[in-house]
């Protein structure tokens, strides 16, 4: 046999036995029933990217729906369903009141992964960088919502909350009345880094933010480099760029000693994503801070909105109730589904993403990942050691 194919053959066959031991040691792994309610109301596209990852994570580690069968992506949320992009066929899936309490006593768990909503632009218009902002389709934390996240509360199951919880189109009464109940206050600012502020040189920048800066500032628009754009509720937009505000282009997470002990998180790494600005009362610990690296201008035009550089990234309370809030769009990123059957899969995406710092796959692989693993697994095994009391 010719030297060449043999050895073709030979690194066939080492790949196809990669493959088939890394899917073998995933599917013996055991199962762990754990019956989650997930809601996501921003899915303008069949991606489902804002609770894609989340369910990736409860695959990989063998979390499974109380009848042993693995979440499905598409289906196994609350919230938005696209049917037909083109002819604008949607259906969504939420609680009426009288569900409320049986959905409760039924999940062990609930994440709202995104509450945000879907939009005119996105959705009809199949434009989502319109000069304008949107009319909703559908979205925002509703009274229902509400009612699910205080019944879960007081039987104290796990709540995990993400960024965008109190934003619009949440209504003011809704915001209060959770803010109230987990002892967290939005300040009413979002933001985000983009790799360039230069709208001539990019065609994803949002118009909406350009257009709004504009007419708050004599028509200018002067930046041209990477940074951070903030935004209020009541549509100010407030602008830090690398080189004139900030020292570090991307904001990071400083995670405590005792989080990177307990979650095997990294103390630094950065984040690229959307996050919101939001405070916490003694009652809740913050385990984990965004960090804006600021300048001296930097600090001052942040001082001047009453903001400062330093501000929670991971809030959570376990002491009568088990709560975790997000400040940060972290369950948000595109991967593909099907690799979640794979062990040492995340050890192969750290060979590709280890020298891209602006990279949300490597913030998922460092960061959420396992972060989200052990919550889940230390809830897990609190459940099983109750079940045997």
């Amino acid at each position: 046999m010719n030297k060449k194919i043999l050895t073709l053959i030979i690194v066939v066959g080492i790949i196809f036995l990669a493959i088939f031991g890394s899917w073998l040691f995933w599917y013996i792994k055991p199962i762990k029933p754990l019956n989650i309610y997930i809601l996501d109301k921003t899915v303008p596209t069949s991606e489902r990217t804002e609770h894609k990852s989340l369910v990736w994570v409860l695959n990989h580690n063998k979390f499974t729906k109380r009848d042993g069968a693995l979440y499905d992506v598409n289906k196994d949320y609350y919230g938005f369903f696209p049917i037909n992009t083109k002819s604008q066929e949607f259906d969504f899936k939420s609680l009426r009141i009288h569900e409320v309490q049986d959905a409760a006593l039924d999940y062990d768990a609930l994440y709202y992964a995104d509450t945000y909503g879907v939009y005119y632009n996105e959705w009809y218009k199949n434009k989502a960088n319109d000069t304008d902002i949107s009319p909703k389709v559908y979205g925002g934390l509703n009274q229902n919502d509400y009612l699910l996240l205080k019944e879960m509360k007081e039987l104290n199951k796990l709540i995990i909350t993400e960024f965008n919880l109190y934003d619009a189109p949440t209504s003011g009464l809704i915001r209060e009345k959770v803010e109230d109940m987990f002892g967290i206050n939005w300040s009413g600012w979002t933001g985000k880094y983009f790799s360039s502020l230069d709208t001539s040189a990019t065609s994803y920048f949002p118009q909406w933010i350009v257009k709004l800066y504009k007419e708050q500032n004599n028509n200018q628009w002067p930046f041209k480099n990477a940074g951070i754009v903030l935004v209020h509720k009541f549509g100010t937009i407030a602008v830090l760029e690398y080189g004139t505000h900030l020292n570090e282009e991307i904001p990071f997470i400083i995670s405590k000693p005792e989080m990177v002990e307990e979650y095997g998180v990294p103390e630094k790494v950065y984040y690229p994503n959307w996050f919101d600005i939001t405070f916490t009362s003694e009652r809740n610990d913050i385990l984990a801070n965004f960090n804006l690296s600021v300048n001296a201008q930097g600090d001052s035009l942040l001082k001047s909105y009453n903001l400062r550089p330093i501000f929670p990234a991971v809030i959570k309370h376990d002491g009568i109730y088990r709560f975790y809030y997000f400040g940060g769009n972290f369950a948000a990123n595109a991967v593909n589904n099907n690799t979640a059957y794979f062990e040492g899969y995340l050890d192969l995406m750290a060979f590709f993403t280890r020298n891209n710092y602006k990279s949300t796959k490597k913030f998922y692989r460092k960061f959420y990942y396992p972060l989200i693993t052990k919550i889940f697994d230390d809830y897990y095994e609190s459940l099983e050691i109750n079940e045997t009391k």
